[in-house]
């Protein structure tokens, strides 16, 4: 008497997953406030990081800032749909493709999280002015610059895994044959292996600063 085979999903499965894109989409939201708040002038203000005021700096944080709001709303969409899917359950395929996209699309994320606060600590507070013999000089500290070619790869595993969590979004309200019939054609490989690319730079853990 043979048994019978597994379950490809169970409802329980749906809302872990949403859960942990809610939650990487909250640490994307507080890494762009972290940006906006401490490294980013307003208009009606001097920059308060007046060691980091250089155009290119600016425009680089600037724009992943904007990435990671817009990624906010992706993985967002995407635990929202995952909550709905619950009832109906997800194909094996899928969850094992999100389970591992969130798995380490977070990871990256968090390496991102911890650049940024690492550089808003860096920073000098107040005026700027650091005393005879700190960072080998005395007056004010030394200018820092974003390395924008770091700030690019942080933009582009937002986007390659807002790609895979749109397309996940798009078909995991859908039936699980159906699901498993969208996992199987030949461009879904490819938004797979953009995402793990990207990951795989930004997970090398290179400096924000040049």
């Amino acid at each position: 008497m043979s048994s019978s085979p597994p379950p490809s999903s169970t409802k329980q499965q749906p809302l872990t997953m949403a859960a942990d894109a809610k939650l990487l989409a909250e640490k994307a939201r507080s890494t762009s406030q972290l940006i906006d708040n401490n490294l980013i002038p307003s208009n009606q203000q001097q920059s308060s990081s007046p060691s980091l005021s250089d155009p290119s700096s600016l425009a680089s944080l600037t724009s992943l800032s904007a990435k990671l709001l817009q990624f906010n709303q992706h993985a967002n969409t995407l635990g929202d749909c995952l909550t709905s899917a619950s009832t109906s359950g997800v194909a094996l395929v899928l969850a094992t493709m999100l389970e591992k996209g969130l798995r380490r699309c977070d990871e990256a994320v968090g390496v991102i999280k911890g650049e940024v606060e690492g550089l808003v600590s860096s920073l000098p507070k107040g005026e700027g002015e650091k005393g005879p013999g700190e960072n080998g000089s005395e007056g004010k500290a030394a200018k820092k610059e974003v390395d924008g070619r770091v700030t690019q790869e942080y933009e582009d595993l937002l986007i390659a895994y807002a790609r895979l969590f749109i397309f996940g979004s798009q078909i995991v309200i859908l039936n699980q044959k159906e699901q498993e019939e969208w996992m199987a054609k030949n461009d879904v490989d490819k938004i797979i292996d953009d995402a793990d690319a990207a990951a795989e730079k930004v997970l090398a853990g290179k400096s924000i600063l040049t």
